[in-house]
């Protein structure tokens, strides 16, 4: 995914960043759609 070391996405401890903070792009999720499908599941979207 681009990164340097492994991570994980938690998608029942979510936080907000603001944009301003955000200074570039380090990578890319190309399982964004399990992703999705997680969230929804956590905030009762399904």
């Amino acid at each position: 995914m681009g990164l340097r070391t492994d991570s994980v996405v938690v998608t029942d401890n979510l936080a907000t960043v603001l944009n301003r903070e955000i200074d570039k792009t380090i990578g890319h999720c190309r399982l964004m759609h399990q992703v999705d499908q997680a969230l929804k599941l956590t905030l009762g979207l399904n």
